[in-house]
């Protein structure tokens, strides 16, 4: 599979998606509805850069080389093309890659079940993380507490079925 790196422009275009969910869902009133739905899009999103392979690995770096890196390249100007260092292998496991399809079928879900707002904080944090993802330090975090609670429960639901 093909690598892609975060550039300081799909940084800052990723951080300024995610300020400007965040305030909105704030003056709308902190609703637990949009908390759950921006969460999920952000783990999602998150999980899906941390992939090694499949599908959803490609979807997210190619949704970062070919959208979010570009784009915010011209809105932030001229050295935003830098690229960050590479994030290193996360780790994840055949478990954690059952845990984060289930995951995918509850945002799909979700997706199906959300009105037009909703849909926009869900889509926010799915580009928000899966381009965060692609930073080191956030993908080392990642790679320390929230890949082995998702290797562990893909790898006791995979127990079940055993």
């Amino acid at each position: 599979m093909t690598t892609a790196q975060l550039s300081l422009g799909g940084l800052a275009l990723a951080v300024a998606i995610l300020v400007a969910t965040a305030v909105r869902w704030w003056r709308r009133g902190c609703e637990m509805p949009g908390a759950a739905v921006l969460t999920g899009g952000l783990l999602m999103g998150l999980l899906s850069a941390l992939c090694t392979g499949g599908l959803l690995g490609f979807a997210a770096h190619y949704l970062v080389r070919e959208a979010t890196n570009p784009l915010g390249n011209k809105l932030s100007g001229t050295g935003a093309e830098q690229l960050l260092p590479q994030a290193a292998p996360a780790g994840m496991n055949a478990g954690g890659g059952v845990a984060t399809t289930l995951l995918l079928a509850v945002v799909v879900l979700a997706w199906r079940c959300c009105d037009y707002q909703l849909r926009r904080q869900l889509t926010a944090g799915i580009v928000s993380g899966s381009a965060l993802g692609l930073a080191g330090g956030i993908s080392g975090l990642a790679a320390a507490t929230l890949i082995p609670a998702v290797n562990s429960i893909g790898d006791q639901i995979l127990a079940a079925f055993h």
